[in-house]
Formats: C-alpha cells, structure tokens, sequence
C-alpha cells in the first residue's frame, strides 16, 4: 500500500511572520520513505529546519521543535506560563508543611534536614496518607515491618513516620560506612539488595539520582 502514496500534506497548526527561523524534528513523508528504503536512520538528536508550504495559502512555514524532555514547560492557551506549572523556586523549597519535625529528627539522628526532605519528597511528595502498591505508607514511604521495627505504631502520622524514616536513612549510612548513595539505594531496595548487588542495583539508580538532586535543591535553596 505504500507504493501507491504520493505525499502527505502536513497543515501547520501556527504560521509566523516575524522572520525567525524556526528548528523543527518533522519531516516530509516523501523524505521519511526514501529514508528508509536507502537505509538512514532520521531519529537523531540533530536539530533539523524544514520548510512547508500551507495547503490552503500555499504561504511557506518553518516549525520549531520546543521539546525538550524534562525540561519542557507547558503553557496555557494564550502561550504565557501557568503558574501552578513554573520550575519549582528556591523560595518555594524553604519551607515545607512538616519542617519542625524534620529539624527534630535531624537533630536526632544526626542526618541532614535536606536529605530528609529529599527522601520525602521523592518517595511521597510529603503526602502522610500516601500508600504504594507495595504497601508503603506515609511522608517517608515505610513499610508495614519496617515501621514496626523502627517503633511507628502509627504510620500516617507524619511526625512519626518521619521519624522513623530519619532513624532508617541514619542506620542505613552507618551500614555503609556513610556512602550516601548506597544508604539510599538500601532504603529504597533494602540492605540485602544492595550486598547481594555488590553495589547500587540498576533499577535505584534513578531514584538515588533523584533523591541526591532533590538534596542539592533544599540545600541552594536553604542558602539563598
């Protein structure tokens, strides 16, 4: 059925008259097809300007490519920022709703009130009534065994959850001689995990990276 399409119009959705030029990852039909049969590959990171000519005005029209992964920022319909939607702020990362009880558990088990945050931000976004499919539960995501062992007798407390979690985190980097990355790898995945890994295991890294990043961003924005 291929050989007997000639072309497919694209009709722009927004075409620009302030001169720009605009990089786009679209590409023709025609182009994609004969891309194909001669073997190239056209998924590359390359940035690739291609212009079009508007079905209805015949007007000629470039695009630009805004995606950007992660860093994509959406926009509402008259293309300025949402506010619910802006990066988070160094302003809006000084405080959360629970801060007393993570400076009395950092006190406490001598471990950073940014790296209580981070776990808590990561593992629930500092939701107490959260609950996994694994069947973790609350701030710092504990497990039902878990809790118990650490002395939470009610889990969707936060201040106890938090707590406990502090209490975990801390026995985890005394475990690990204070590497902090398998002190977090063993609090997502579990000490044995970790040893019997020899190291992080693959499927923590992303959760690791991203607990250490929330870390660095509680701690810009406490000096700020």
């Amino acid at each position: 059925m291929v050989d007997h399409i000639s072309r497919l119009d694209i009709k722009p959705l927004r075409t620009y008259t302030d001169g720009r030029q605009r990089k786009t990852t679209l590409t023709s039909f025609e182009h994609v097809l004969k891309n194909k049969e001669s073997g190239i590959d056209t998924h590359d990171d390359a940035d690739v300007t291609t212009a079009f000519a508007d079905p209805v005005t015949g007007q000629a029209v470039t695009y630009e490519d805004v995606a950007d992964n992660e860093k994509t920022v959406k926009t509402d319909t008259v293309g300025s920022t949402s506010a619910s939607e802006r990066t988070t702020s160094a302003d809006s990362m000084k405080k959360t709703k629970y801060d007393s009880w993570f400076k009395k558990a950092s006190e406490k088990y001598n471990v950073s009130e940014s790296l209580l945050k981070a776990i808590a931000k990561a593992e629930s976004n500092f939701n107490a009534g959260s609950v996994s499919s694994a069947g973790a539960m609350g701030v710092m995501q504990l497990m039902p065994a878990t809790a118990k062992s650490l002395g939470v007798t009610d889990p969707y407390d936060a201040g106890q959850n938090i707590m406990g979690g502090a209490k975990c985190i801390s026995q985890k980097l005394k475990e690990f001689n204070g590497d902090e990355r398998m002190a977090l790898a063993a609090y997502n995945a579990g000490s044995g995990a970790v040893k019997r890994y020899g190291g992080i295991p693959s499927y923590c890294k992303t959760y690791v990276n991203k607990v250490q990043s929330y870390k660095k961003a509680y701690e810009t924005a406490e000096s700020v």
